[in-house]
């Protein structure tokens, strides 16, 4: 494949404009080792909520990162994650594609399901995702667009 980076993001941005979450449009796509689609994500209220019951989008001055105990949405990794699971893909051995760097609590669904390199756009600021990738091997590279 010729430059499976930029494929990769051009899909991942596409997934990411799915998402009705009023704070940020997240997406991500999971990749085996031969460079197939295993699966996609994009944040998201759970099956039978909408993104309008969400108590923190609905707070007149919510922030990125805080309060995300009151967020109904499922992060578009663990979405990925999810789907990889319930159509029977291995995730293994794989990448991630993120249009956002993991939180930590998706890193740890990223380290349990075995994926093994994350590649993201944008930054998130989480001292903690660091050290669990760290602790786990995984590799984590920002996308660059050549």
């Amino acid at each position: 494949m010729k430059q499976p980076d930029k494929l990769w993001y051009d899909i991942v941005h596409r997934f990411a404009e799915q998402s009705r979450c009023k704070s940020r449009k997240v997406g991500a796509v999971i990749v085996d080792e031969y460079g197939h689609l295993l699966s996609q994500g994009w944040n998201s209220a759970p099956i039978g909520s909408v993104t309008d019951d969400c108590p923190r989008c609905n707070l007149t001055n919510y922030q990125s990162g805080r309060d995300l105990h009151l967020a109904i949405c499922t992060h578009a990794e663990i979405n990925a994650i999810a789907h990889a699971a319930r159509t029977g893909k291995v995730t293994d051995g794989s990448s991630i594609y993120c249009t956002c760097k993991p939180c930590s609590e998706c890193a740890k669904a990223i380290i349990s399901a075995g994926i093994t390199e994350v590649v993201f756009d944008k930054e998130y600021d989480s001292p903690l995702t660091e050290a669990l990738f760290n602790n786990a091997k995984v590799t984590v590279r920002k996308f660059i667009d050549e």
